[in-house]
Formats: structure tokens, C-alpha cells, sequence
């Protein structure tokens, strides 16, 4: 059975076995992933302008790297943060979908509005 699912305790933290190797997963209390599939997990805040940033210079100075490997390397640092970009996206838009109230989803589309005002996206 490739995904088996198991919870190994209900008390926060979390931690559950995945795959066919039983590989550990664990979240925090407040369902912080912190480690993966036996791999701890670095939880860095960062906003999305900064990776829109880090995704363009990564895309210049792979074209300037001589090296391969660190050409490879490189792009594989790009590819993450192309996919944080991407989950930034789907979580705005869950966000929009899923605001309590009118007044939550108009505050926060008023701060969103203003970043991009700004400069911050």
C-alpha cells in the first residue's frame, strides 16, 4: 500500500507515518509542517514580493553560471520558490473563498490592494 496513513498520537505535536516506507511526517500544534517524509522542514516567512524578486535574479544568474552543477542547483532553488508563488496564489484564493464575513474578506482585499500599491507585490 504506497500511502498508508497512520496517526501515531492525537496530541499536538503531530506526527503520522506515510508511504510505503512509513516515512515520518510531523506538524505543530497550530499545524506548522516541521518535518517531511523524515526531512525536517525550515518554516521561513517570506513575503511574495521576495520571492518574485528571488525567482528574477535566480533567472539572470543562472544564465550567467558557468558551472553546470551550479546551474542545476540554481534552478532547482528557482523551482522551489516557483512553487511557493504558486501555493502564495492558491492560498489567496482560498483565502477570498473562505473569509467569515463581508468585513474580513473587504479588509483584507483593501491590504492586498495596498501592497500591490506599494510596490510589495
Amino acid at each position: 500500500m504506497p500511502f498508508l496513513f497512520k496517526q501515531m498520537t492525537v496530541a499536538s505535536p503531530s506526527f503520522y507515518r506515510w508511504g510505503s516506507n512509513k516515512e515520518l511526517s510531523a506538524f505543530t500544534a497550530d499545524n506548522r509542517l516541521v518535518m517531511s517524509f523524515g526531512s525536517p522542514i525550515a518554516n521561513v516567512p517570506i513575503t511574495v514580493a521576495e520571492l518574485q524578486s528571488f525567482v528574477c535574479t535566480l533567472e539572470q544568474a543562472i544564465d550567467d553560471e558557468p558551472n553546470v552543477k551550479q546551474r542545476i542547483a540554481l534552478g532547482s532553488i528557482k523551482h522551489i520558490f516557483q512553487a511557493s508563488l504558486k501555493q502564495a496564489q492558491k492560498d489567496y484564493e482560498k483565502i477570498v473563498e473562505e473569509a467569515p464575513t463581508g468585513a474580513d474578506l473587504e479588509e483584507y482585499m483593501l491590504s492586498y490592494a495596498r501592497a500591490v500599491k506599494e510596490g510589495a507585490l
